[in-house]
């Protein structure tokens, strides 16, 4: 966490947002290096250890024991054999946990950069996937095709969230289930980090409306905050059932900058602390809806 507030451009509402999302992350891609830290060549064996190690490590929420990552909130037995769909795939760490577990797998990415990560990925593990650069709010599949449709961290980075829910409900199968996690409002990182450190006592809401404050202090050209109550509300306009649960990651409870004394105190923060904050101020909100 860094409390200078980032000179990212204010979104043109008069041009084309998406193709300024889709630059963004083009020069910013997904690979949980922001500091540029990763000593080994991108796209090497080393390269992809190393970033999935940072990222199964501050996803600690979503492990269950003697499963494979994610296996607390993704259950690869049941879809083995089956249609899965994720939209953001990024450098395709949750893309290839998929296709290793058997499903037919397909990714898909609004950049080159992710998509040539993704596959270089497969190729380098040995894994079958169809991977293809595609806009999430226009989806060129058919109408119900997948069983299963994830999406981690992605949607509220886009310029029309509802018309990428629409699309999920549209090619998946009745019976099938969207798994997607949005950023939550009523979280530490949202008024701790960002109104309370950065809004009011970095005068940042002097200078900008909450939205681009929130843009500025996240990843992503633009970055949205859910409520449960207004995700649901989104997920409930095509979706007959819908479930919502909050996690997060353990240094959402220590928001000071970024450095060694954060590393440590994240590193000795039980289990068990985290999780109770967690599960109820996390930054994570995330949903399983059901079509």
């Amino acid at each position: 966490m860094n409390w200078i507030l980032s000179e990212k451009s204010v979104p043109n509402p008069k041009n084309n947002l998406q193709a300024d999302i889709q630059k963004w992350w083009e020069t910013n891609p997904m690979t949980y290096d922001w500091k540029m830290t990763v000593p080994y060549e991108e796209g090497s064996l080393e390269f992809y250890q190393e970033i999935d190690r940072r990222f199964w490590s501050a996803a600690w929420f979503a492990h269950k024991s003697g499963a494979d990552p994610f296996g607390r909130l993704i259950h690869y037995a049941r879809l083995r054999g089956s249609r899965v769909l994720e939209i953001g795939c990024g450098s395709g760490a949750i893309s290839a946990q998929l296709a290793r577990n058997g499903a037919v797998t397909t990714a898909i990415d609004l950049t080159s950069h992710a998509i040539a990560l993704t596959r270089r990925r497969f190729e380098l593990f040995g894994l079958s996937g169809d991977i293809r650069k595609m806009d999430g709010e226009r989806l060129c599949f058919p109408e119900e095709m997948f069983d299963f449709v994830w999406s981690w961290g992605v949607i509220h980075h886009s310029a029309n969230t509802e018309a990428i829910i629409a699309e999920m409900h549209r090619v998946l199968k009745t019976g099938g289930q969207a798994c997607v996690m949005v950023y939550h409002r009523h979280s530490v990182n949202f008024w701790i980090g960002v109104i309370l450190l950065r809004g009011l006592l970095c005068g940042g809401l002097l200078r900008y409306p909450v939205q681009e404050l929130c843009n500025k202090c996240s990843d992503g050209l633009i970055a949205k905050y859910y409520t449960v109550a207004e995700i649901r509300g989104l997920f409930k306009v095509h979706f007959r059932y819908v479930e919502t649960e909050l996690f997060g990651q353990k240094n959402e409870i220590w928001q000071i900058p970024g450095g060694r004394l954060k590393n440590f105190l994240v590193r000795v923060t039980p289990d068990q602390l985290a999780w109770w904050v967690t599960r109820r101020f996390g930054g994570f909100l995330f949903v399983r809806a059901t079509k």
